[in-house]
């Protein structure tokens, strides 16, 4: 047999494998059924594709739209737009009927598991009761002190050192990424990187950010990670950034420990002696039934989860807020005079303003930090889930084992079924009943921080810290957009693709967490009576 008919035959051959596996897919697939546009019937790329975008949240939201609550992702993957899914999804009960998909592998450290990546059993419960410990109300009470001293250096950074006069524009995703870094940094490690006043280690976001574009795509095609040209040739800069970041955790997981046998940190700029902080619980943790403990490279794991979703959500959550107030002025004077009101006469270093009634009072304040919450969530794609043996039910509809499921959470956020005009701004809607259950329905999908035991173990301690800085910039002094098209940055802009064309939503990327610009601000301190 000649060269051409052998090429002739396997070319063949390939195209019959491939229509085979189209018609499979297409038609005889367990989710064959199910809508959704062709190319995410057939290929992973689709997603890949739109997670490199940053616009799988919209996407997620628009196909929703467009085919109805019940949508094929992927080929093997069904996206689920309402509350009965999302229960079933991740809350305690779905416990026995899903758990998490193998996509969560590659937000491993070094292939090393942390509790967010690990999937299931007896390793995930025991390190979730530690790590749950040390971001426990309790744990994080004495937290507080420390957290007031970052967000009162946070406000020293962006406030004018003259009372009454207009400070310079101040960009918002550098400033409050800089706050949640060192914020995190300090809690974990008790070391300050001190980025809100110093150089140095401000590049640490933005190699988190770059990074998190590469790992959004692996999500979906882990593949890449194996080839390691295509790698290399489509994400070089994000590598870089990965392996600048890995450096510094194992650094500073290393002068912990060091400083906990008394030798000085050179690289933490102020270094602190050990305390009871997140590092120390984790290092000194012991598997009950076992006896066993974090290793060294568990630890880095752990710290690395630790740093990018603490210090990410929190600046995205502060960033949000901070735009939704600056653009919905009566929201802004409401809570702003909550706040002078609570406030008024009590140093906003007592217990009482950090984490006693003061702070907790301030209802419209948290109805403005969730509605931002719903409007821009720091997580808005999808979290997702393998079902067990014996499927799942939702709806009527039986979802076999072996299917990966998930409820796009951008996507019931903006449902008008659970929230009239889900795209307005609209913080009465969480202290406001229309007479309907609306704040019950409104409740009832909300998960910024997902739901169950497999949601966010520092949603309690993220929630402080967004209200802590949110309350002390309101009570010391106000803000605005910058003039001009700086003040334009972070929305969105007409006649853009369909979901980023809306000027009065704070736009996000999607790259595992949500990556944004702006808003730029500025600021006035206000004269504060004794």
């Amino acid at each position: 047999m000649s060269v051409q008919n052998i090429l002739l035959a396997a070319g063949g051959c390939a195209t019959l494998l491939i229509l085979g596996r189209l018609i499979y897919l297409l038609f005889l697939h367990p989710l064959a059924k199910f809508p959704g546009p062709v190319l995410a019937r057939i290929s992973d790329a689709y997603g890949a594709y739109h997670a490199w975008k940053g616009d799988a949240h919209l996407d997620m939201w628009r196909m929703h739209e467009q085919y109805g609550d019940f949508v094929r992702h992927m080929p093997n993957t069904l996206f689920i737009r309402n509350a009965e899914a999302l229960h079933a999804i991740y809350s305690t009960k779905a416990y026995a009927s899903v758990v998490k998909s193998p996509h969560y592998r590659v937000l491993e450290s070094g292939s090393v598991a942390s509790t967010f990546s690990l999937r299931g059993g007896h390793d995930h419960l025991w390190r979730r009761r530690i790590v749950s410990t040390a971001l426990s109300e309790k744990a994080q009470r004495g937290m507080d002190p420390r957290i007031a001293v970052h967000v009162r250096k946070f406000c020293e950074a962006v406030f004018p050192a003259r009372q009454g006069s207009l400070g310079e524009p101040m960009n918002m995703d550098e400033w409050c990424g800089y706050l949640s870094f060192d914020l995190m940094s300090d809690l974990v490690f008790s070391a300050s990187y001190n980025l809100l006043g110093r150089d140095k280690f401000r590049y640490m976001p933005e190699v988190i950010d770059q990074s998190n574009v590469r790992m959004s795509v692996l999500v979906y095609l882990p593949l890449i990670a194996a080839w390691r040209a295509i790698d290399g040739f489509f994400f070089r800069e994000a590598l870089i950034a990965r392996n600048r970041f890995l450096r510094f955790v194992v650094r500073a997981v290393r002068e912990r420990a060091d400083r906990a046998l008394g030798k000085w940190a050179p690289d933490a700029l102020d270094p602190c002696l050990p305390r009871n902080d997140i590092y120390n619980v984790l290092a000194t943790a012991r598997d009950p039934d076992t006896g066993k403990g974090f290793t060294a490279t568990e630890m880095v794991s752990e710290s690395t989860t630790l740093v990018v979703a603490g210090s990410d959500t929190t600046s995205t959550a502060i960033s949000s807020t901070l735009f939704y107030l600056a653009d919905n002025r009566y929201a802004y004077e409401k809570a702003a005079q909550e706040v002078r009101v609570v406030f008024a006469g009590k140093p906003l270093d007592s217990e009482e303003v950090l984490s006693g009634p003061a702070l907790s009072s301030c209802t419209y304040l948290q109805a403005c930090i969730d509605e931002a919450l719903r409007m821009s969530p720091p997580n808005g794609a999808a979290l997702t889930r393998e079902v067990l043996p014996g499927g799942l039910n939702v709806g009527g509809v039986h979802i076999p084992a072996g299917v990966t499921v998930a409820v796009p959470l951008y996507a019931i956020h903006h449902d008008p079924r659970y929230y009239v005009e889900p795209f307005s701004y609209r913080p009465e809607r969480w202290l406001e009943d229309d007479g309907t259950g609306s704040i019950k329905r409104a409740r009832l999908v909300f998960s910024p921080f997902s739901l169950g035991m497999r949601g966010c173990l520092g949603r309690s301690l993220a929630y402080h810290e967004i209200m802590t800085t949110v309350a002390t910039v309101l009570y010391l002094g106000d803000f605005q957009f910058a003039e001009g098209p700086l003040g334009q940055v972070g929305r969105g802009v007409p006649g853009a693709s369909y979901g980023r064309h809306r000027e009065n939503e704070y736009q996000l990327r999607d790259h595992i967490t949500g990556q944004k610009d702006g808003p730029w601000l500025r600021f006035s301190r206000r004269e504060i009576s004794a």
